[in-house]
């Protein structure tokens, strides 16, 4: 984003300021940020939910993981990420559904950055099932869990829904972050992922306000 136009931005936002409130200071829905209509349910409690949307074969995912993890490790105790694979095409499906593997078995945590090298620097092609079994048992996965994970009713439903939340969050590409099931936004709006998370830490700060002002009222 350009001096000028975070200029711009804060320009309109102090404009904005006595009817909209200090957290979204210098956010301009529709440049910075999409507003879902509807907004979607959240599942975490009291936590402000920030939901990343990604894919495995993605350059642009791959470049953000580092520097999402570093984003992570700065929230408080009230932010709740989750991390969603979503499916645009036939061909993202092997992703999602490794995605779903390694959650039902316990190892996203450790084993996702590992997929990403694999897939973008090693060139693993995971929708090949013995190449993908062959990988997982080397990073230490029961080879049989895995297989079993894989063909499972269950696996087959999260592919499904993948591509079902694609359409339900109006995902236009990935990665793309959602907070509080109400605010939309990724690269396409920002231009970068520094800026992206930039604008993230104001959604979350935004939500967190709108959470207080709630349960204050009530």
């Amino acid at each position: 984003m350009t001096a000028r136009r975070r200029f711009l931005h804060a320009a309109v936002v102090l404009a904005m300021v006595g009817t909209a409130g200090c957290a979204g200071i210098g956010l301009v829905e529709g440049e910075d940020y999409a507003r879902l209509k509807p907004a979607q349910p959240v599942s975490s409690g009291d936590k402000v939910e920030v939901i990343e949307f990604f894919w495995y074969g993605c350059p642009h995912c791959f470049d953000m993981q580092p520097k999402l993890k570093a984003w992570a490790r700065q929230q408080p105790a009230d932010v709740a990420l989750s991390f969603q694979a979503v499916v645009f095409r036939p061909t993202w499906e092997a992703g999602a559904r490794v995605h779903y593997v390694l959650e039902s078995l316990g190892e996203s945590a450790r084993l996702a950055d590992a997929v990403f090298d694999a897939v973008q620097i090693g060139e693993l092609d995971f929708q090949d099932e013995a190449v993908w079994f062959d990988w997982a048992a080397r990073q230490g996965l029961d080879r049989q869990r895995v297989i079993d994970a894989w063909r499972s009713p269950e696996a087959r439903q999260e592919v499904a829904r993948a591509g079902e939340l694609a359409e339900r969050y109006q995902l236009r590409g990935v990665p793309a972050f959602v907070v509080d099931g109400k605010y939309l936004t990724s690269n396409s709006f920002t231009g970068s992922a520094e800026d992206t998370l930039n604008v993230l830490d104001r959604l979350v700060a935004k939500a967190r306000d709108e959470r207080a002002r709630r349960a204050k009222a009530h």
